[in-house]
């Protein structure tokens, strides 16, 4: 099982490597070059905040759910439905939130997952999750997807 990733993991370090530390650094020149051009460094600035911003939410989602898997309630949940949002497209992998249902010692549950980049060729049945619950506060939670097989 490999999990699957979130439109948001390498979108960090794109942003940092491809616009905030260029434009920051051609705007620092510019700045001093033609006596205090704010425009490229301002957007530099603005890139660099974004980016930064991404990054820190990922570390934290990361810390969050190694956290709810050492101390929370794991439950393995069976996907219902893929639901396809087209508003972002990386190559041939499109995002989509994954609706499913878990069994729990009392009920049955139906959650939506967040946002993760599926190939066009993933199935319902190639994919699994896994839903870490705390203990204390059961609206808590956190969704691990993981895809069957290693082809891809």
């Amino acid at each position: 099982m490999k999990a699957v990733a979130t439109p948001w993991s390498g979108l960090a370090k794109f942003l940092l490597l491809g616009f905030g530390i260029p434009f920051s650094t051609l705007g620092l020149l510019l700045f001093f070059a033609l006596d205090g051009n704010w425009a490229l460094l301002f957007n530099g600035l603005l890139w660099l905040a974004i980016g930064s911003a991404l990054l820190i939410m990922g570390a934290s989602q990361r810390r969050r759910l190694q956290r709810l898997k050492r101390e929370g309630l794991s439950y393995t949940g069976t996907v219902v439905n893929i639901i396809p949002s087209h508003w972002i497209r990386i190559g041939s992998y499109v995002t989509a939130r994954v609706e499913f249902v878990y069994k729990t010692e009392h009920d049955q549950g139906s959650k939506l997952s967040g946002y993760y980049l599926l190939s066009p060729f993933d199935r319902m049945e190639d994919l699994q999750v896994k839903i870490y619950v705390d203990r204390y506060h059961s609206e808590t939670y956190m969704v691990e997807l993981l895809r069957r097989g290693d082809s891809r």
